[in-house]
Formats: C-alpha cells, structure tokens, sequence
C-alpha cells in the first residue's frame, strides 16, 4: 500500500487544519485523542495475547500488519465520512478491495467500542450495574432547561423479504427506511440519547413514547408537531383548519422553533458523515456499529469546537 496518500493527508492537517478535518470529519485534535486511545487498546491486546496461557507462539510472531493503526483509522474515517466505494478507495491507496474490507470492518467495532453514542451509554459502560435511582440523580445535574428530540430517516435498500418490505417502509419518504432518534441538551452540546436502526413504517411519537418510559418521569422535552400528546412535551401549535394562528400562538411557535434549532444542528453533523445521509450500502446486521460510530465521532468532534 501507498504510504504517500497517509503523508499527504497529515501534511494537510499540517498545512490546511479545515481542509482536513472536511476530509475526514474530524478535527488534528479530535484525530489525536482517537488515535491514542485505538494505540493503547491494542497494544494492551497485543500483551493479553502475549500473556495467554498455553500460549506456543512466541512473542512478536505472526504476520505483520503492513499499515499502522493510524492508517486504518484513517481509511475507516474517509469511508465514514465521504462514503466512497471500496473500489474508489482501493485505487486510492493502491491496494486490493479485500484489504480496504478487512480494515474497516476491524476498526468500526473498535470505533465503537471507545466511542459511546450518547451520554447515557457512557454512564452504562462506566458503571454497568447502575440502577434506576442512580440514573435518575445522574439526569439530575444535567443544565437545566428541556431536551431537545427529533429523528430521522436513512434510505435503505429494497428488502427481498415482503414482510420486511412492509416494516421497513415509510409512507414519509416513499421508501425503505430505517429510523433513527436523537436527544440532546437544551444547547445541542451533547447527545443524551440515541435509538438506532428502527423500523421506517414506526411513527416518530411511539418510538419517542418507549423511549421516554426508560426515562425519568420528571424529564421535559421539546418537539416538533410529530410529538403532539406525548408526555411533558412542549410542541408548536398546529394552524387549524380554515383558521388563522393567533399572534401569541405564532410567537410561542418561533420559540419553540428556536429552541429545536440546536437538535437540528446536531442531526445535520451527523449527515456530514456521508453514510448516515445516503442510502446505507453495507449488510443490515451493520447499521448500528456504523451509525453508532458516527454519533461517537460526532461526540468527539464536538468537544474541540
């Protein structure tokens, strides 16, 4: 493989920080912290398999891999974020398809696995056995003001399955979705909680409605119209039919619309990673890692905004 592609990316992050954080979606800072956290994770592999009993190979043996965990970081990052073929990035870098397949499927779990989607799968991994009484206090010092919820859909393609063909289609879009939901903080800082991967027929206020019986009851949301009727919701109101909004109606509108302004702005850079906005190409057992490692770069790149 062509070392020169790797250099001339890092000599852009050298040169043109913004043109190469538009390359890979994330910025030298972002990049650094994610690299050294993939370096530890595995040379600590590396000494558990070292220090494994029975263990006949001695240490240092087996293939070598021909590309830093730097380099297939970096190739799962372009796949992620520009969401070219595995034909377009073989020519690229000047290997084999099977070579550019191998490395992001082995770096997406890894992704995921030191990248947690949301805050309250971080809470989760930091401390397992955490009970209802202990999230809720947990919910409790988050700033105050209402979560933000909203969703979107990802085509897909066609199901060959006619049952699938009807759970996964939505009368929205006119095709074969799947979808997904995003809360976050009052100023769109963080991501609260995330649901991937549902069925495109289901109907953003039932997915939002057992989201919110995993949740404290004290929680308020703000929504669009599709949240009408859901529980400690705040929506805009509807205009009714052959009627005309009042004036204090339409003010309380631009409010709410303010306010959901930040929960857009955070599905928007999600969809700057090019495989969470165009049809999903990979196998459907894939999707939750895939976008999921999206959400956790997002994550990441915002804390070096």
């Amino acid at each position: 493989m062509k070392q020169s592609f790797f250099n001339r990316l890092l000599h852009l992050f050298n040169t043109h920080p913004q043109l190469g954080k538009r390359m890979v979606g994330l910025g030298a800072k972002a990049l650094w912290e994610l690299w050294q956290r993939m370096t530890e994770a595995e040379q600590a592999e590396r000494l558990r398999q070292a220090q494994r009993p029975g263990r006949k190979r001695q240490a240092g043996g087996g293939r070598k891999k021909d590309v830093a965990v730097l380099g297939r970081l970096l190739v799962t990052l372009i796949y992620l974020r520009q969401h070219w073929t595995l034909q377009a990035i073989a020519v690229t870098l000047g290997c084999a398809e099977a070579t550019v397949w191998n490395y992001i499927h082995e770096m997406l779990p890894q992704i995921r696995e030191h990248l947690p989607t949301s805050l309250l799968e971080q809470w989760q991994q930091e401390c397992p056995s955490v009970e209802r009484a202990e999230l809720e206090q947990c919910l409790a010092e988050l700033p105050e003001g209402a979560l933000l919820v909203d969703s979107w859909e990802q085509g897909i393609p066609r199901p060959t399955d006619n049952q699938e063909q009807e759970e996964y289609y939505s009368g929205k879009q006119k095709e074969h979705t799947r979808k997904n939901q995003a809360i976050v903080l009052p100023k769109g800082a963080d991501l609260i909680d995330v649901v991937l991967g549902e069925q495109g027929l289901r109907s953003d206020s039932k997915l939002f409605e057992q989201t919110q019986d995993e949740l404290p009851n004290h929680l308020s949301f703000i929504g669009d119209r599709a949240y009408v009727g859901r529980r400690n919701t705040t929506t805009p109101y509807k205009k009714p039919l052959k009627g005309e909004l009042t004036q204090g109606q339409k003010e309380f509108n631009r409010y709410v619309i303010q306010k959901r302004a930040f929960v857009e702005q955070v599905i928007r850079v999600i969809k700057i990673f090019w495989i969470a906005k165009e049809e999903f190409r990979m196998r459907s057992r894939m999707y939750e890692t895939a976008i999921g490692c999206v959400c956790g770069l997002v994550r990441l790149r915002v804390q070096y905004v």
